[in-house]
Formats: C-alpha cells, sequence, structure tokens
C-alpha cells in the first residue's frame, strides 16, 4: 500500500504540467472567480497530484496529518468547501493549499520538524491562505489562469527557489502570471496573523509557527540555491519570525508555556522516518533506543536490509515494550508476513484488529496472509474492508482483482486491475486490461461498470502526456 515513484520524476513532475484542454479558469472582466469556481479547481487539482504523484496510504501518517488539520479547521469560520488532506512521498521540505481547500503535506517536512505544534503552525498558515482567498483573489483579478499556471506555482517550490524554479515557471507560464500567482507581503503577514488565531483557538502552542519556519531555516543553510524548501516560496521569513515572535510576547506566560501532547506526532514521525527517511538519517533517529518506536524503527530499518534475525529481535522488542499499541503489534505481524511465517503474522495482525478494526494497514496485511494460503473467499472480504479506507489504493485494487479471477468472476476482476494501473499511474497496463473488459461487457451493468473507469482514464490521460 506504498506508492513508489522515481524521486527525480517527482521533483520535476510540473515541467509539463498544461495539458491542452484541462479545465480552465476563467476570471475575465466582470465575472467574479467564485466558491463554484474554488472547488473544481481543487478538484482538478487533487487529480493532477494523484496522476504524479505517490500519496501515503499509511494510516498511522495519513489520518494523523488530517486530524491536525480537522482539529485547526473547527476553530475556522465556516468555509464554503470541504477540504482534503494528503501526504506525499517526497524528500521535499514542503506543505501547501491550493484554493478550495486541497492541503498537501510533504514527508521531508514531517521527517524534519520536531513537535506537532510545528506541524500545526505550518498547517495553520496554510489554511489561512485558503481561509482569505489569497490566491484565489490574484485569480479574480486576473484576466485568464490556467490550472497548468497555477501548478507550476506548486512546481516552483517543488524545485527550491533560484534557476530551478525558474526553469519550471518558464515551462508553465509567464512571468507575469508566476508574479500574479506568488504570495506577496501582504499575503503572507495575513496568513501568519490569521494562522496564528487559528493555532491558539484549536489550542496549540502558536511558537510552534516560528519555530517550525527556524527548523527549515537551519536544514536550508549550506545547501545549493535550488534546495527545495517550504520556506523558498514564503519570503520574508526573518521579519515574519520577528513579527510572530512579539506579538507572542504579549500573550499570557500560560499560553507562551503550553506543553502539546507529542505522542501521536512522534508515532507518525516514526513510521515516516523508518519507511520514507534517508536510512542512515533513520538509523540515527532511531539510535536512541528510548522506547518502543525506536524498536519499531530499527525493525522496519533492519527488514529492509533483509537483515531477518535482527529485525525480528528488535519488533518483538518493540512489542514487549507496548504489549496493547497497535504499531508495534501491526509491524511484527506484516514483518512475519513478509518472511513467509503466516501463522505468527496473522497471530500479531489479529490482536491488532482486535485493538482497532478500522487499522487498515493491518487488514490489508491480514488480507495477503489469507490469500497467500488460498482462502480467496475470507482474503476478497478483507481486500472490501481495506477499500473503503483506501478505495484508490492501486496496490489493493490489484490484488483484490486477482482474487475475484481465481473465482471465476473475470469481468469483475479485470475491472480491478484496470483501475489498479490506473491509480498506478500505468497507462499502458490500464489500456491493456480496459481491452480485455471491452470484450466481455455483456449487460447493461457491466457498461456501466466500463463506462465509469473509462472516465476516471479520461480524467487522469490528460496530465499523463
Amino acid at each position: 500500500m506504498f506508492k513508489k515513484l522515481c524521486i527525480g520524476v517527482m521533483l520535476t513532475f510540473m515541467v509539463s504540467l498544461a495539458p491542452q484542454g484541462s479545465y480552465q479558469v476563467n476570471a475575465a472582466l466582470f465575472k467574479e472567480f467564485s466558491v463554484s469556481d474554488e472547488k473544481k479547481l481543487a478538484k482538478e487539482f487533487e487529480v493532477l497530484v494523484k496522476s504524479r504523484l505517490p500519496i501515503i496510504e499509511d494510516p498511522e501518517i495519513k489520518f494523523y496529518v488530517r486530524s491536525v488539520v480537522e482539529k485547526i479547521l473547527k476553530k475556522v469560520p465556516p468555509q464554503p468547501f470541504s477540504f482534503e488532506t494528503n501526504v506525499i512521498y517526497s524528500p521535499v521540505l514542503n506543505a501547501f493549499a491550493t484554493p478550495g481547500g486541497y492541503v498537501c503535506v510533504f514527508t521531508g517536512l514531517l521527517i524534519n520538524l520536531e513537535d506537532e505544534d510545528s506541524l500545526a503552525g505550518i498547517l495553520s498558515h496554510e489554511v489561512a491562505h485558503v481561509t482569505q482567498r489569497h490566491i484565489a483573489s490574484r485569480i479574480d483579478r486576473s484576466k485568464y489562469i490556467s490550472i497548468g499556471t497555477i501548478a507550476a506555482v506548486v512546481g516552483a517550490a517543488l524545485a527550491g527557489g533560484g534557476e530551478g524554479s525558474g526553469a519550471i515557471l518558464t515551462g508553465g507560464m509567464a512571468a507575469s502570471q508566476a508574479a500574479m500567482l506568488s504570495y506577496g507581503r501582504e499575503d503572507e503577514s495575513d496568513a501568519d496573523k490569521f494562522g496564528l488565531q487559528y493555532m491558539l483557538k484549536a489550542g496549540y502552542n502558536p511558537n510552534g509557527m516560528a519555530k517550525a519556519f527556524k527548523v527549515l531555516q537551519t536544514k536550508s543553510l549550506g545547501v545549493g540555491s535550488d534546495f527545495p524548501t517550504y520556506l523558498s516560496t514564503h519570503p520574508n521569513i526573518n521579519a515574519r519570525i520577528a513579527t510572530s515572535d512579539a506579538y507572542i510576547r504579549t500573550l499570557s506566560k500560560n499560553i507562551q508555556n503550553k506543553k502539546t501532547d507529542n505522542r501521536k506526532f512522534l508515532r507518525a514521525k516514526a513510521v515516516t522516518v523508518a519507511y520514507y527517511a534517508d536510512p542512515r538519517f533513520a538509523e540515527n533517529y532511531f539510535a536512541k533506543k528510548k522506547d518502543f518506536l525506536d524498536y519499531v524503527g530499527l525493525g522496519v530499518i533492519a527488514a529492509k536490509r533483509n537483515q531477518i534475525k535482527q529485525a525480528e529481535e528488535f519488533l518483538l522488542k518493540a512489542v514487549s515494550l507496548a504489549p496493547q499499541d497497535t504499531l508495534a503489534n501491526r509491524e511484527l505481524g506484516r514483518f512475519y508476513f513478509g518472511i513467509g511465517k503466516f501463522n505468527l503474522a496473522k497471530q500479531y495482525l489479529e490482536k491488532t484488529l482486535a485493538l482497532n478494526a478500522k487499522e487498515y494497514m493491518a487488514i490489508f496485511y491480514y488480507a495477503r496472509t489469507l490469500d497467500a494460503e488460498n482462502n480467496t473467499f475470507a482474503a476478497q472480504k478483507e481486500y472490501e474492508k481495506v477499500l473503503k479506507y483506501a478505495p484508490e489504493d492501486g496496490e489493493v485494487l490489484n490484488l483484490y482483482g486477482r482474487v475475484l479471477g481465481r473465482q471465476g468472476k473475470e469481468f469483475e476482476g479485470y475491472i480491478q486491475l484496470a483501475l489498479a494501473e490506473i491509480y498506478q499511474n500505468n497507462e499502458d497496463k490500464a489500456l491493456f486490461w480496459l481491452k480485455k473488459v471491452q470484450e466481455m461487457a455483456k449487460t447493461e451493468q457491466q457498461k456501466k461498470e466500463l463506462k465509469k473507469v473509462n472516465s476516471i482514464l479520461s480524467e487522469r490521460q490528460k496530465y499523463w502526456k
């Protein structure tokens, strides 16, 4: 359930984002860029991102980040659209939010921040850009801007500042449009001001925003101009840190010294570091062996290196330190599945699900264990449970389709295999399976399902060109 993509592709994916015939934002004279336009743009951007970048599906990471955004949104005035949050696998130290409330956080940011207050600071700032309609207002003042234009702004963020971002921008839009869509000092000040208010109301320590900026500023020292950081697209950072600090000094000492529970943050960070950080960084991060999370991390790293005995020792240690923890039990069950010890895998995965029946990564590996034992009907039911939580996960759809095929449900199986390839952005393979389905579609229901899959394919194809 982890989508993989070449990092080089991720860092340059916006170069050719302006597809012919894509959704256009038309904000001509006397026509306001409406909330309806924002919703359409957010949806289009979501498709664009999913067509080019690997989305993290691990619930420990995905649901945690989403929960922080939701906690902030509870204290934000009612918005006319629903926010959507995803985590992207990339070493980039970045986050962004589009008009219409599509929020993305990169794993590089989670790996480098130190606590939940810092993450909330970044996310509050991004939410404020949306609620104050900064980009939307700039679109409203322009005559004509395409989805490719707006996408190129994020492309510049991915490539960092300096010459690299310039190359991206010239590939996607004119310099005047780039200037129109970039955040100005007034926008940044506005987002800081409202972001700090959102943080305070949500119960976070407002120092988190400036702390996050300081951490990222430190990480940027000594690297080239194209180092991809959050700060490259959010200018005037020193002045903004000073302004934030001055405002916080006017608050009560209780607020300034407020402590935030970081346990969920540390869990999400541990999983992110173990699976997505540079191996040397990860090993150093977990070397302290202070608690069960360190042993989980070391176990995952050892397993990735095929150090089976050591991985088992670390993961068993993690479970012994936290016998009722879902993450420790899940990772041990996942490890046993990986080395073919299916009885042990089921033991720890069942324990995980007894603790949390919605832990869909555990459900996924439990389904795979049943599948490996040729218990296809039971496996099918478990895959269907996973798909309720992760309906666009290509790996799950692939395995689900093959289970259906082994039961003689060829049409249904081929449909799932086609969807799997679409969501994994493999056009040729998707077309291969769709050709098979086309030949088999006989009933009206089957033709309806085929039409729906073709529509999803068309939606993605414009970003694959």
